[in-house]
């Protein structure tokens, strides 16, 4: 039988151990960035077109700052020396890396069938795309993303069928690849060809093991659609999620998260819910230099409880 003296001591001796593994897990944390809230987004991610302005003219030194704001993921986008700017893929990754960044996306567009590249860092959905495929495997990065539907891709109802066939198609090549294709909207997925609204129709008519999305909010706002409505009809269709705020006096406008007149906490709650994993900002219109916004951005985003 434990005696008094031998009880209070061991009772003692749990207590400090629990108290330093408690330490030692927020210390942990701290030197991470990340946060032990289940309800904090774990690592927030940023579209690297947000900062186009002078990205390119400092590359590292850009990303760098990136980093330093707290951001742990990113998504590229074709600049003007092409996918990856220039860098060839695992050294782009690499880059990252170093700086504790994850490259989890890259954003390319559909192209038309006429569309011509010199190489793969002109690649499009249409053109030297299984080239892109392959690079984009070297990088380690998910997802690979369309970010933009050709006109002659949505002129009429078979168009959108054979676009929806091509994005199968284009899905299974990225998942032979080891990446999942994706699609990004903007506003004009929201117009009906026909009888049918684009977006409903891509959704209803790809398959959801080769095509998933990333729900830019803002559009979907802006349109007076209802987020939360598709994440509750689509389940588990929207893995990635474009978030930016909207300005009070212009709604064709952004603005930093939180500035603006977009309760995004009920939004991404739901998002959460349906299977949102990478919450990712991203900003087109500034009153201020483009980086300081993004650090506004890392600031309101990771706070919110979601």
């Amino acid at each position: 039988m434990i005696n008094r003296r031998a009880f209070i001591k061991n009772t003692g001796a749990a207590a400090l151990g629990a108290l330093a593994m408690t330490s030692i897990a927020k210390a942990e944390n701290f030197l991470t960035g990340e946060t032990a809230d289940p309800n904090k987004i774990k690592s927030v991610g940023l579209q690297l077109y947000s900062l186009k302005d002078v990205l390119e003219n400092d590359l590292k030194g850009v990303l760098e700052r990136v980093a330093k704001a707290g951001y742990k993921e990113v998504e590229s986008y074709p600049g003007k020396k092409g996918h990856y700017y220039g860098l060839q893929p695992k050294e782009f990754s690499a880059m990252l890396n170093g700086m504790g960044l994850k490259l989890v996306s890259s954003h390319f567009g559909s192209g038309t069938r006429e569309g011509k590249a010199e190489s793969w860092q002109q690649a499009t959905m249409l053109v030297k795309f299984d080239e892109l495929v392959e690079k984009a495997g070297e990088t380690g990065q998910e997802y690979l993303t369309c970010s933009w539907m050709d006109k002659s891709l949505r002129g009429s109802a078979d168009d959108l069928k054979r676009t929806a066939e091509l994005f199968n198609t284009v899905g299974e090549k990225c998942k032979k690849g080891g990446l999942q294709f994706a699609y990004h909207n903007h506003a004009f997925e929201f117009e009906k060809v026909g009888e049918s609204m684009i977006y409903d129709f891509m959704l209803d008519n790809t398959d959801p093991k080769l095509v998933q999305w990333e729900m830019d909010i803002f559009w979907l706002v802006a349109g007076q659609h209802d987020p939360a409505a598709y994440f509750k009809k689509y389940p588990n269709r929207f893995p990635l999620g474009h978030v930016k705020d909207m300005d009070k006096l212009d709604k064709k406008k952004n603005t930093e998260i939180g500035n603006g007149s977009i309760d995004y906490t009920e939004i991404l709650k739901a998002g959460k819910k349906a299977g949102m994993k990478h919450f990712i900002v991203e900003q087109e219109s500034f009153t201020r230099p483009s980086i300081e916004s993004m650090e506004i951005n890392y600031k309101n985003l990771s706070v919110l409880n979601v």
